[in-house]
């Protein structure tokens, strides 16, 4: 009796071991682009938390109870890592000081200068240093941080070394390949500028030689004044589309376009399937682009 119940007792406790060893290890990520990386890597071996969801405002979002929850329970994090990133700024960064050990990787280490700003017909400047956070709009920056995720994962998951080399090899490829068809696609229009209402395409901008001209200036509306500058100089470009992004304001955005003639394009820079949107950034700013 005694040896049955023993042998009972470590099956229970070997079920409980394999158990805990096929637990996936918790990836926390700061914006929905970065989990697909984090899923095409880590594969099933990785759980992923997503701290601002797809359509979530990325200047304004706070975590909730549990995705702070879920970051006592990270293995990794991975976050955009730029000074002006709000969420990280006041709620990320904080814990992560408490949280010490915690194996980190972040955009802002693969990031390659600064993004244009605003300064086309002598509209205020937007720090590309300060102002803008949005580092995954760049292929070039998330194929250097996908490069040092799949280490990362393949130090914390060393069983899963092989697939994530594999998988980090594919993804790789994809984003090389990607970077080539939008530097076919932009190269005749480099040097050129185009319209956004919030200024969150400075880094792809950056990756292709192209200028972003913002409506929107320091979170909020243009002044009559900026707006009317920004009308002369979009007017002098030969504008033809102005882009927009969900949930934010138009009123400025269908004014430009109405003076100038051009039409509103709706560009979303947070969506979650990240390569097939940055594609379709691309052929945004192909559209932005044609002077025809």
């Amino acid at each position: 009796m005694i040896s049955v119940r023993l042998t009972a007792s470590l099956l229970l406790l070997a079920l409980a071991a394999a158990g805990a060893a096929a637990a996936p290890l918790r990836v926390v990520v700061s914006v929905a682009p970065q989990a697909e990386l984090a899923t095409r890597l880590g594969g099933e071996a990785i759980a992923v938390t997503v701290l601002v969801p797809p359509g979530a405002d990325v200047e304004t979002y706070a975590p909730t109870p549990q995705q702070m929850a879920a970051l006592e329970s990270a293995g990794l994090v991975f976050k955009v890592g730029h000074p002006s990133f709000p969420l990280e700024r006041a709620y990320l960064e904080p814990w992560l000081e408490r949280h010490r050990g915690i194996r980190q990787v972040s955009l802002a280490a693969h990031a390659r200068g600064v993004p244009s700003g605003t300064s086309g017909g002598h509209l205020e400047e937007h720090s590309g240093e300060h102002g803008d956070p949005h580092l995954w709009v760049s292929p070039r920056t998330m194929r250097g941080a996908a490069r040092e995720l799949a280490g990362a994962l393949a130090l914390l998951l060393p069983a899963e070394t092989a697939r994530i080399e594999e998988r980090w090899r594919r993804l790789d490829a994809e984003i090389e390949g990607l970077d080539r068809e939008l530097e076919a696609r932009l190269r005749a229009a480099a040097g050129r500028a185009f319209v956004i209402y919030h200024p969150a395409l400075g880094y792809l901008a950056s990756d292709y030689g192209l200028e972003q001209w913002a409506i929107e200036h320091e979170g909020k509306e243009p002044s009559p004044a900026r707006l009317g500058r920004l009308i002369a100089s979009a007017r002098r470009e030969r504008v033809r589309v102005v882009l927009v992004q969900p949930g934010m304001p138009k009123r400025s955005a269908e004014l430009l376009a109405r003076e100038i003639g051009a039409r509103l394009l709706e560009v979303d820079p947070v969506a979650a399937d990240w390569l097939a949107n940055t594609r379709a950034l691309g052929a945004a700013l192909e559209a932005a682009l044609d002077r025809g």
